[in-house]
């Protein structure tokens, strides 16, 4: 009977690990792209509407939407100010109020028009009846954004990458769900903002890990011995990822 020699398995097995780490590698370097093209894109949107601003006088600000994987541009016209140190439920709260005036004018705007069409409005009689003349409080006009027409700047769906994450100054802390913005302002002046991107399937890996209890294997070491856990590693001794514990 005829059989494989051990040096034949062990070829095998050497090239099949080859392949495996190769295919690894490709993944990998193919996330990496998925992550440096749309970073790459968002900072270039950035810069654009930073110098649209500087030329055309007027605020801009990008739009991104962490629940749909979108960012889109818009302008505005009026003068704007941001307030700052919000907490989430605080923006959450401030954006929601503006979206309900924003959604009421819109519907006393059509209302009027819908007036004036059927005769019934302000224009079809001379007289002006005081008694029907609604006082509320004051408000401050609020900046009001229309979409960026330029189709230099289209929305971006992205692809395979989720935004984890958004922080600028104005907020207390990160936001990671929602709708973020970061604004532009004439003469050259914009607000920092970090922007996190995530790979979409490392994600649904560490879920995926999470639910069903895997936990990866690791050598511990305490902080004060980070020098001992640097040379274990560089030398090739760690038989495990090597891990500093606080």
């Amino acid at each position: 009977m005829q059989g494989f020699t051990l040096i034949e398995i062990m070829i095998a097995f050497a090239i099949v690990a080859l392949i495996t780490g190769a295919s690894i590698q490709g993944l990998r370097s193919l996330r990496k792209a998925n992550l440096r093209q749309a970073s790459t894109e968002l900072s270039g949107a950035m810069r654009y509407l930073f110098d649209r601003a500087s030329v055309t006088g007027k605020i801009h600000r990008i739009v991104i939407d962490m629940e749909t994987r979108m960012y889109w541009a818009e302008v505005s016209d009026d003068r704007f100010y941001i307030p700052r140190e919000e907490t989430t439920e605080q923006l959450r709260e401030r954006e929601d109020k503006e979206a309900t005036e924003d959604e009421e004018e819109a519907q006393k705007r059509e209302r009027a028009a819908k007036e004036a069409q059927s005769g019934k409005g302000s224009g079809a009689n001379s007289s002006f009846d005081l008694s029907k003349l609604e006082v509320a409080d004051f408000r401050p006009k609020r900046a009001r954004f229309a979409s960026f027409k330029d189709l230099a700047l289209k929305p971006v769906k992205l692809k395979k990458v989720n935004v984890r994450s958004v922080f600028t100054p104005r907020v207390t802390e990160p936001l990671t769900s929602g709708r973020a913005y970061v604004y532009f302002f004439p003469l050259g002046q914009t607000e920092p903002a970090i922007i996190t991107l995530s790979d979409v399937e490392s994600e649904d890996t560490m879920r995926f890990a999470a639910l069903h209890g895997v936990r990866p294997m690791t050598e511990p070491y305490p902080l004060d011995r980070a020098a001992e856990a640097y040379d274990r590693m560089m030398s090739g001794d760690a038989r495990f990822r090597v891990v500093l514990t606080m």
